[in-house]
């Protein structure tokens, strides 16, 4: 393959992976819903024919589903984002019995993580439901999500009704815990175990369209990983970069971080950075519901923050004062003169003089 056909494809790929950030959380729920219900993926997940399941997931760290999930109120109508979902759950009413029956720990153990590699029998023995029952329930959670959101999800504040809440922080024993409103977010990534794989394809119980078909299916996993896993990494440089914040609900503590700078700390182009945070939204410990991008202030607005509480509390400091003071207080290295454009933007939003 020549040089300039390497590049080209390697911007395709850039390009084609920059629409996956960018879609929206409905489009790429429907996505998900579409793989999973081929009967290839169907087959390597639940396993057969003496063949060990060979896709399994692997949930984020310091995650949960958020359990409002469990709260189902069937008379709620949600609009934008989260669409109406009281006929999804009217013509599937005899599916939410199925998941009370089992119990919670067996529902998130076999279809929500579905982590230690169960086959579609022993799935079934486990909880007491029939091959035909773990299907359904199977369905239920693809179905949810491919309607966005769950019909007990957090509601829109201030995000604006195209924003998509993809979960809630909650602040626990000193540690910050992501809980998921969309079962497709809880789950995690896919794990593809590709020794399995192999296995699968050695035994002949892959049929000659089925084989054709793997790699495309195994492309398409690791694609929808590769999106999923390059936003969560943002979601947990948010908690890091703005723990001080979070703690204290003091927006005076929100650290300055420039789009740049987050991308370069996660090796990923701005672009990208920018997409991942368009139109999503999070739910703060506290309870408002916050735009990603509020987690990344620049500079700028941060300064303001700060200087308009300290200029009420000391009016007459002088602006060398005020520079000595963000350095030693919130380590922020900047010029007199900044703090002086800074000061005269306050003054001339208030239609005071500086």
């Amino acid at each position: 393959m020549g040089v300039r056909l390497r590049q080209r494809l390697a911007v395709l790929g850039r390009l084609r992976m920059a629409d996956w950030i960018e879609m929206p959380e409905r489009e790429f729920a429907r996505e998900i819903e579409r793989v999973e219900k081929d009967p290839l993926f169907r087959r390597l997940r639940f396993g057969g024919d003496d063949l060990p399941p060979a896709i399994r997931r692997r949930r984020w760290p310091g995650s949960r589903l958020w359990p409002g999930f469990y709260e189902v109120d069937e008379s709620r109508v949600s609009s934008g984002e989260r669409v109406d979902v009281e006929g999804s759950l009217e013509a599937r009413r005899d599916v939410l019995p199925l998941i009370r029956r089992m119990g919670r720990a067996n529902f998130e153990k076999y279809f929500l993580h579905a982590d230690d590699g169960a086959t579609l029998p022993e799935i079934a023995r486990r909880t007491g439901l029939s091959e035909a029952e773990v299907a359904k329930v199977h369905d239920l959670i693809l179905d949810i999500g491919a309607q966005s959101e769950f019909a007990g999800a957090p509601p829109v504040a201030a995000a604006g009704p195209a924003t998509a809440c993809l979960a809630r922080l909650a602040h626990e024993d000193g540690k910050f815990v992501f809980e998921f409103a969309a079962p497709y977010w809880a789950r995690g990534l896919y794990q593809i175990r590709y020794d399995d794989i192999e296995s699968w394809k050695a035994s002949g119980h892959l049929d000659g369209g089925e084989r054709r078909r793997l790699r495309h299916l195994l492309k398409r996993l690791e694609t929808l990983n590769l999106r999923q896993s390059t936003i969560f990494r943002i979601l947990e440089s948010f908690v890091s970069i703005q723990s001080d914040f979070l703690r204290s609900r003091d927006p005076a503590d929100l650290r300055p971080v420039s789009l740049r700078l987050l991308a370069r700390r996660l090796d990923l182009a701005p672009s990208t950075v920018s997409r991942a945070l368009a139109r999503r939204s999070l739910r703060l410990p506290w309870g408002p519901e916050v735009p990603m991008i509020s987690f990344v202030p620049g500079q700028r607005r941060v300064l303001k923050e700060l200087l308009s509480i300290w200029l009420r509390e000391t009016p007459k400091a002088t602006d060398a004062e005020f520079a000595r003071r963000l350095k030693s207080e919130r380590g922020i290295d900047i010029s007199r003169r900044t703090v002086n454009a800074v000061r005269h933007a306050l003054a001339r939003e208030a239609g005071v003089d500086a």
